[in-house]
């Protein structure tokens, strides 16, 4: 059985299908999809040009991280949010 989405899981309640018991219910045994909500952040270059930085591990792929990758990790997005910007999305 496959997920519904937060919309129509909302408008479904909205209309009186589903009470709001049960659109918990739903969501506690992962048959309601979450909200994927992702801030970009930016920094300005010296021409003037807006770029997002990354961080990615070369070779990682199907591995688990360590704890001293998870370290890095955290102090990175540290780093991320003190020298960056958020923009308005309409802006490019």
């Amino acid at each position: 059985m496959g997920k519904i989405t937060v919309k129509d899981a909302e408008s479904l309640e909205k209309s009186g299908i589903l009470s709001k018991t049960a659109l918990e219910e739903m969501q506690n045994k992962g048959l309601v999809s979450k909200n994927k909500t992702t801030v970009r952040r930016f920094i300005k270059t010296a021409d003037g040009k807006w770029v997002e930085p990354q961080l990615y591990f070369r070779g990682s792929k199907n591995t688990t991280k360590s704890k001293r990758m998870e370290s890095f990790i955290t102090d990175y997005n540290k780093l991320v949010e003190k020298y960056t910007t958020t923009r308005n999305s309409k802006q490019k």
